[in-house]
């Protein structure tokens, strides 16, 4: 039996409240109205083209999405760029979008959640008070070499390639983490003394001032390190689903991939 979008939106909301949200970040609706009824939802990193295609192959009303669909206000839309093009096929199929950004990646099974528990990490606590989107930092079960730590990574969000940097053999312990972009917050992880910073997007220099600081790093991407939260926020929405007795179906987008490929 269809239920309405608003429903699935509201489980969503319970696992990942907006109010976690950073200032200024677009999580919410993006596209289309909180009342209309569904039988299906696809999760995805983005929206783009493929992922619409593969929404109305298998009648999904409902897009959740984790990066917003609308970062800035438009001064226009125009259907033939294509941002303008993507929404106004949005709007004529009928399609909702929803995006859980930060809030997603600061809740308590979120992004950040997932990763330290990919990782194998106790002693968890929140990287920063200041806000929780700012990640996580914990320790090995046991000490192991950087080399180890980094096929460490590699396996568990099944990446072929990382970019690291430090002493390869160093024995470490302490790990810091960021889904996503994380690299601004490197500070927070040297004041925790972590050994091994994690996260996404590094630039030239931010991996230069961490060197100086005396740790490492591992940069396995922006989309491995939050893609692995699609299954975890798709078996929690089909367990509410059943509990509340909606019989919605909830699926995993298969055509967004990461844009970046290790040749």
């Amino acid at each position: 039996m269809p239920v309405k979008c608003q429903t699935i939106i509201t489980f969503v909301e319970e696992m990942a409240p907006k109010a976690l949200a950073l200032e200024g970040d677009n999580t919410g609706w993006q596209v289309g109205d909180p009342d209309s009824e569904i039988e299906a939802v696809l999760l995805t990193m983005d929206v783009d083209g493929p992922v619409v295609d593969e929404a109305l192959e298998i009648n999904a009303g409902l897009i959740v999405a984790h990066h917003p669909l609308i970062h800035k206000p438009f001064r226009s839309l125009r259907l033939d760029l294509p941002a303008g093009a993507l929404l106004a096929r949005l709007v004529r199929a009928g399609l909702n979008v929803y995006a859980a950004h930060t809030n997603l990646d600061a809740a308590e099974r979120g992004v950040n959640a997932v990763l330290t528990e990919r990782l194998g990490l106790t002693e968890v606590n929140i990287l920063s008070e200041e806000s929780a989107v700012f990640g996580r930092i914990g320790r090995l079960k046991e000490p192991m070499s950087f080399t180890d730590f980094v096929e460490l990574v590699k396996k568990a969000l099944g990446v072929p390639i990382v970019r690291v940097g430090g002493p390869q053999g160093r024995l470490i312990s302490k790990i810091a983490l960021c889904g996503g972009s994380g690299g601004d917050f490197w500070p927070k992880a040297a004041f925790a003394g972590a050994d091994v910073y994690v996260t996404g997007d590094l630039k030239y220099h931010t991996a230069r001032d961490i060197l100086a600081a005396g740790m490492n790093f591992v940069d396995p991407g922006h989309y491995p390190s939050e893609r692995i939260i699609l299954e975890p926020l798709g078996d929690y929405l089909a367990e509410r689903c059943r509990a509340a007795g909606a019989d919605v179906r909830i699926g995993i987008a298969r055509t967004h991939q990461d844009p970046f490929v290790s040749v």
